[in-house]
């Protein structure tokens, strides 16, 4: 992303000190510390609902919650809330490395999953409300219940077939008790087999009338316990854009709910990086201005009580400096003699060494093209560099360094008879190496103390970052 103004090459905090006020920053830095907090609470509440609802074995009823399920719903909110917190403090510590690399990818991977989990469960209770609030559920659950109610009802062919089997029962006592004894029943054997064979007709017709009544009601009933079994999660209940993911993708609808849940959730993950390191941005931004998060100035060092308790770095050297130059008053007016001289003469400087090394080069091969950083170009490059440094308009670091001989060597190559390609950067490389151990000797540099995986090895030295931030103080307050 390019900004408005002309690109500085400058990193962040340095394009935001140059482009806003010290009233714009503090004004932009609370904004996006409420956006931020607020970035914050979603994310934990995204996650919370889903991690709580695991924990607790998927009831979301607290009034019916145990013991134990409260202090499982206890312990979800407390890892929901530190994975979220270290998610926005590293988001706006400014921290860089590998090591802030793969913090942010498993705080990024936490989020990501738990917050899309709770979107697609979401989007499934919707579907099943949905589903079930549907008239045409509604109708099939109140036919189910019809045709059970008929199932128990008493039909005219029930009774029927129920009088036939009576009279049929008691026609056979009757000819039984005939031929037990003769004399006790009137009828004859012909009339009761006739009424016997009769009724048992009757009830082998009204038999088989039955149990195709009961087939044809049962059958019903599963048909619509199956159509009500459909209907109660209908896929077709899904959300216009989720189905339109579907049936453009040709996917599932459980796919296409991961789609739009990843679509949403992974914006949602970018603005939160995005404010996180804008809050980290503009921090930097008032630590380069001596400024608190309020737009306060910080309290210098040497003010400070608890800084005075133990010795500064180079305690010792400003007071070997001191002595010096109260016992030799002209080693110091050498000293300046020279700071001074070493503005003056830059530009002739330059003009001198090109035309050494264009008289040197014009005599030697290409092969021997190294002979560019020979001692005497070697100082002119240094004292550029040296000068960049002190004014904080270069990191003392490798590649920034590297890039600044490359730069000299390409808007310099007509005066110095060479061609921007003629130094590789291995040599160039080398000689920024060179210089970052000369800038160490000379006290400019020193050790990072803080330095590791992802960290620069070298720092300005104290005295020369008081008046560098002495140089911004004066810029800010010219400007306000």
């Amino acid at each position: 992303m390019t900004h408005w103004h002309t690109n500085t090459k400058l990193d962040r905090p340095t394009e935001i000190i140059n482009t806003k006020s010290l009233h714009d920053i503090v004004e932009d830095l609370k904004k996006a510390q409420s956006w931020l907090l607020i970035a914050a609470v979603a994310a934990f509440l995204a996650s919370a609902f889903f991690v709580v609802k695991y924990f607790v074995g998927g009831d979301m009823h607290p009034e019916n919650w145990t013991l134990e399920q409260w202090m499982n719903a206890a312990l979800g909110l407390g890892i929901t809330a530190v994975i979220t917190a270290a998610q926005a403090f590293l988001y706006s510590s400014g921290y860089k490395g590998a090591a802030a690399i793969i913090a942010t990818f498993i705080v990024v991977f936490f989020g990501l999953f738990s917050e899309i989990s709770q979107s697609m469960e979401r989007e499934d209770v919707t579907v099943r409300h949905r589903s079930e609030n549907s008239e045409v559920f509604k109708a099939t659950v109140q036919s189910i219940g019809q045709v059970s109610a008929q199932l128990n009802s008493v039909t005219p062919q029930h009774k029927a077939y129920a009088e036939a089997q009576s009279q049929l029962r008691y026609w056979q006592d009757l000819k039984a008790q005939k031929n037990a004894n003769h004399t006790a029943v009137k009828y004859s054997h012909n009339t009761l087999d006739r009424y016997i064979a009769e009724y048992q007709r009757q009830a082998m017709a009204l038999q088989s009338q039955v149990q195709l009544a009961d087939h044809s009601r049962a059958s019903l009933l599963t048909s619509a316990v199956q159509q009500a079994k459909a209907l109660e999660y209908d896929e077709d209940k899904h959300y216009a854009i989720i189905r339109l993911i579907k049936e453009g993708l040709g996917v599932t609808a459980i796919w296409a709910t991961f789609i739009f849940s990843f679509i949403i959730i992974g914006t949602f993950e970018y603005a939160f990086h995005f404010v996180g390191n804008f809050v980290a941005n503009h921090k930097k931004a008032l630590w380069l201005l001596g400024r608190d998060s309020t737009g306060a100035l910080i309290e210098p060092a040497a003010n400070n009580p608890v800084s005075q308790q133990g010795i500064p770095r180079d305690y010792g050297n400003e007071l070997r400096d001191d002595y010096l130059d109260y016992v030799t008053p002209e080693r110091k007016q050498r000293l300046d003699e020279l700071d001074q001289a070493r503005a003056a003469n830059m530009n002739s400087a330059y003009a001198e060494e090109a035309s050494h090394i264009a008289h040197n080069t014009a005599s030697e091969s290409s092969a021997k093209v190294t002979d560019i950083t020979q001692e005497r170009f070697f100082k002119v490059l240094y004292a550029e560099v040296r000068d960049r440094i002190e004014h904080g308009e270069v990191r003392p670091t490798v590649r920034p360094v590297t890039d600044v001989v490359t730069e000299i060597v390409r808007h310099q190559a007509s005066l110095l008879g060479l061609k921007p390609s003629a130094l590789g950067k291995p040599q160039r490389q080398a000689m920024a190496e060179q210089m970052l151990l000369r800038l160490e000797k000379d006290g400019v540099i020193v050790p990072n103390d803080e330095g590791g995986i992802g960290k620069a090895k070298y720092v300005l030295a104290p005295k020369y970052q008081q008046k560098l931030q002495a140089t911004h103080l004066k810029t800010v307050h010219s400007q306000l």
